[in-house]
C-alpha cells in the first residue's frame, strides 16, 4: 500500500505520542511512504521546538535526526511543481486551509496514494473530499 503521511502523524514514528500504536500498524501495511515536499523542514521544525522546550535532549534529537535522515532516503517525496501549487490554491480557495495544510493535502492529491494518514483534524474532513482513503491518527 502507497501512504502518504503528513508530518503531524510522521512524527508519531519518531517520538512517543498518542497514537503512534496505531499508526506502527498501519506502517507495516504500507509499502511505500509519500510525503510532501516541505515534510523534512516541519520534522526539524517539531524536533528543534522539542529541544528548546526541553522536553528533548540535544542528544536525543541527534539520534532522531539520523534515524529520519535515514528513512528519508527510502521516502517516496513529492517535489515542488506548478502542479503541487495549483492544487494548492484550489484547496485554500475551497476550504479555507492554511498554507502549511494546503500543501501537503495538495501533494497527497498529486501523488494519488492509497491511503492519506494525517493527526490534523481540521485536515482530515478536506482530505476526505479529496481523496479516496483518508485515516486519522489521534
Amino acid at each position: 500500500m502507497r501512504s502518504f503521511v503528513d508530518t503531524s502523524t510522521l512524527t508519531k514514528k519518531y517520538i512517543l505520542e498518542e497514537g503512534r500504536d496505531k499508526f506502527l500498524r498501519l506502517l507495516e501495511q504500507t509499502s511505500n511512504i509519500i510525503v510532501s515536499p516541505i515534510c523534512w523542514l516541519e520534522i526539524n521544525s517539531v524536533l528543534y521546538r522539542r529541544l528548546y522546550e526541553r522536553t528533548l535532549t540535544r542528544e536525543q534529537l541527534n539520534f532522531l535526526r539520523a534515524e529520519i535522515t535515514k528513512d528519508f532516503n527510502f521516502f517516496e517525496k513529492v517535489i515542488w511543481a506548478d502542479a503541487v501549487e495549483e492544487k494548492g490554491l484550489e484547496l485554500i480557495e475551497r476550504y479555507n486551509l492554511r498554507s502549511l495544510d494546503a500543501i501537503q493535502l495538495a501533494a497527497a492529491c498529486v501523488a494519488k496514494p492509497d491511503v492519506f494518514i494525517t493527526s490534523d483534524k481540521r485536515l482530515y474532513a478536506p482530505a476526505k473530499n479529496e481523496l479516496k482513503s483518508v485515516e486519522l491518527i489521534i
